[in-house]
């Protein structure tokens, strides 16, 4: 009898952990091009891609792997409040003249609702505030006076403290902003990193795991 209720207990307990997983919570958005335009373009959907990936890291999310060509990031990140692991999966689809943003997140049942409408008003609030384009698909930089404030800046130095890099292809990071300086570590094409300086042709970056290192700026592009 005593092992009968051994059995209950334990199959009681499996139910209530089946109950509170979640299987992947999957959302679809719909990009449509703007007015007086008859489709995306292939810059819009660069920036709409590198939007989700900052996005993410905004979150508190970081890059577990992902591809500028396919336009598809996955994300994660470990929630110490009740010590679960959150994945989020996007990538950018072209539909022809449109674009689909397939959002699936994979963590707790009880907050995935609450956790893909963040990520989701997030996305689209950054989204459309996309800077204005100019012919050649170069975005128009943004004054100062427009911003309500005036920037100053080091002479040689580039403060770019919260900007994001992404990497077109495997780089070299190094002690200093030469090549010829120690190689620190190399990192993968589409991995993102945070820039924290610039000088000349290098961009002081802040390492994935910690530390500071240097790339070189034609490895790499910004992510706004």
């Amino acid at each position: 009898m005593r092992n009968l209720v051994y059995w209950c207990i334990f199959f009681a307990c499996v139910t209530i952990l089946i109950g509170c997983a979640s299987s992947p919570k999957k959302t679809t958005l719909q990009l449509s091009p703007e007015p007086g335009t008859s489709s995306l373009s292939q810059q819009e959907l660069d920036y709409a891609y590198n939007t989700a990936v900052s996005t993410g890291l905004d979150m508190g999310y970081r890059v577990v792997s992902s591809s500028v060509e396919q336009r598809a990031v996955t994300l994660n990140r470990f929630r110490s409040a009740d010590s679960v692991f959150e994945t989020m999966e996007v990538s950018i689809e072209s539909k022809g003249d449109t674009a689909t943003v397939n959002i699936t997140y994979k963590g707790p049942k009880p907050v995935e609702e609450e956790t893909v409408k963040e990520f989701t008003d997030r996305f689209m609030t950054k989204l459309k505030a996309k800077p204005a384009v100019q012919a050649g698909g170069v975005a128009a930089p943004e004054s100062p006076q427009a911003r309500g404030k005036t920037e100053k800046k080091p002479s040689g130095v580039e403060t770019g403290k919260g900007t994001h890099l992404i990497l077109l292809k495997n780089g070299n990071i190094r002690m200093e902003p030469s090549t010829n300086a120690k190689i620190i570590t190399t990192l993968k094409k589409g991995q993102v990193i945070n820039k924290l300086n610039g000088s000349g042709d290098w961009y002081e970056i802040e390492l994935p795991r910690g530390g500071k290192g240097w790339i070189a700026k034609s490895l790499v592009k910004e992510v706004e």
